[in-house]
């Protein structure tokens, strides 16, 4: 994986949504709302294999920003060393 899944997450937005989506875009500017939160999150989770909160997708300002928040290690994650 690369630094950032923001491929994969453009992908799932382009699904959801239905139509391409660049790194700059808002969800809610998409026209967003509880229901396509959902969608993408277990879009995303199936594709990075991660758990993505719903209201991680809904509270970032782009998808640049939640691209860069799911590279991020989650300190539950089964991978992460203490």
């Amino acid at each position: 994986m690369s630094d950032t899944p923001i491929d994969e997450v453009l992908t799932a937005v382009s699904e959801v949504f239905g139509r391409p989506a660049v790194p700059e875009d808002d969800f809610f500017a998409l026209g967003g709302d509880s229901i396509t939160a959902v969608e993408l999150s277990l879009r995303l989770e199936e594709s990075l294999g991660v758990e993505v909160d719903v209201e991680l997708v809904a509270s970032l300002p782009d998808f640049a920003a939640l691209a860069a928040a799911l590279a991020q290690p989650s300190p539950a994650s089964p991978t992460a060393k203490h």
